[in-house]
């Protein structure tokens, strides 16, 4: 381990252990573990209760944000989040004149935003002050946004000496577009570009996207993930369906697919499904499932989060995944289900025409589905040439396990 290198991952938003976005920390933190000390920099609101973390992970909890939607249920937050936006209003100008050399690079970035910082720039920089980093040290913008490419441009402008490493998870609506693409040719003008900041997209499609807007080709990441090998020797099926149980997510299409299944295959399947978070206007759906496990010797039920490590070890023994999520939900970013079927060689069923998704495959380890008679039909084809498609899985996963080892910014790191 290179004792002497600070590897920061920043995940400003993160207030807990659900989702991709924790995953991808335990992840990266267990793949650089020999490069150097790693902390995470998350929200000031982060809770590590029953989480695994690695022993190793230094956690800064410093990052002080509002919340970002108001609605009628939560306008109370309004005074906070006025009281939040003066103190780093006021923060960030302390730190300019009095912690920070002002320059003319500086003053012409304060004119031109209107006298406004970053999102994350007060609290960001006051860590960085105190961490004292240099030239051998890394930052990792793991889910950079539009508010993370600007922090990191106004870092570089401030001469911040670390390497700074932005991953683009999904490219910016119209909204923030032309913003985007102004600071990406910024940094491209001014040099820092694949210099002092590097920046990546996720897929090839982003990737053509981003040069079709600036002209600029970008690099290609691959998530930091562990493996499994699966058996093709296989009697029953595990109909695998993990994750947040949300309408977009199609929680609600779970009970029918499971009566279908049973109804023409039920001595080859078993179902194993998570509930969790499941809103109000699920309920129904949520005491369908409740209800056929009873009736079904073949439902395995966890309610309630899964921890990192139980999740790793169900998805050893999830033999197909149905993506039964909107079309519209996976328009313009993947899912964590997408890179854990690769990794743990899980052949997949996906909505049709969800190109952003077929992006991430080289071999076609899936089926595509119109509507719920589909996904059964495909399941069911899936089962009956599994020894195929498993295969596919397989070819697909080492594909991914070598760009893995060939991603340029585990290169640099």
């Amino acid at each position: 381990m290179n004792s002497g290198k600070k590897i920061l991952l920043f995940e400003g938003e993160l207030i807990g252990g659900k989702g991709h976005h924790y995953d991808q920390l335990v992840e990266n933190s267990l793949y650089y573990k020999n490069r150097g000390q790693i902390f995470w920099i998350v929200n000031k609101n982060f809770k590590n209760n029953n989480l695994f973390i690695p022993n190793f992970v230094k956690i800064i909890n410093e990052i002080d944000t509002a919340k970002r939607k108001i609605s009628f249920k939560n306008i109370y937050l309004l005074p906070k989040i006025f009281f939040l936006s003066i103190k780093n209003f006021f923060i960030s100008y302390y730190l300019i004149f009095f912690k920070i050399s002002l320059n003319k690079s500086i003053i012409s970035y304060i004119l031109s935003n209107f006298f406004t910082f970053p999102k994350y720039f007060s609290s960001f920089c006051k860590l960085l002050n105190k961490l004292n980093l240099n030239e051998h040290d890394r930052i990792i913008f793991q889910t950079a946004r539009i508010n993370e490419i600007d922090l990191a441009y106004l870092l570089v402008l401030l001469k911040y000496k670390p390497q700074i490493h932005l991953r683009i998870m999904l490219l910016h609506r119209k909204k923030k577009l032309k913003k985007f693409n102004s600071l990406i040719k910024k940094l491209n003008s001014k040099k820092y570009l694949f210099n002092k900041i590097f920046i990546y997209t996720e897929t090839n499609f982003q990737k053509q996207q981003i040069k079709k807007y600036t002209d600029i080709d970008l690099e290609l990441f691959y998530n930091n993930l562990s493996f499994s090998s699966k058996k093709y020797n296989k009697e029953k099926f595990t109909i695998g369906i993990l994750g947040e149980s949300r309408l977009d997510k199609g929680f609600n299409k779970v009970p029918e697919l499971i009566e279908i299944l049973n109804n023409k295959v039920y001595e080859k399947v078993n179902f194993l499904f998570q509930i969790n978070n499941c809103s109000e206007n699920l309920l129904e759906t949520k005491n369908q499932l409740l209800k056929l496990s009873k009736k079904y010797k073949n439902i395995t039920i966890f309610n309630g989060y899964i921890n990192f490590y139980q999740f790793k070890d169900l998805l050893k023994n999830v033999d197909i995944i149905p993506l039964l999520h909107s079309l519209d939900q996976l328009k313009y970013s993947g899912s964590g289900l997408v890179f854990s079927s690769i990794v743990n060689e899980i052949p997949l069923i996906i909505p049709k025409n969800a190109i952003y998704v077929k992006n991430f495959f080289k071999y076609q380890s899936y089926l595509e589905a119109d509507n719920i008679i589909d996904y059964s039909q495909s399941i069911i084809k899936i089962i009956e040439n599994y020894e195929y498609y498993l295969g596919m899985a397989k070819k697909q996963s080492l594909v991914f396990k070598s760009n893995i080892k060939e991603d340029p910014i585990n290169k640099r790191i």
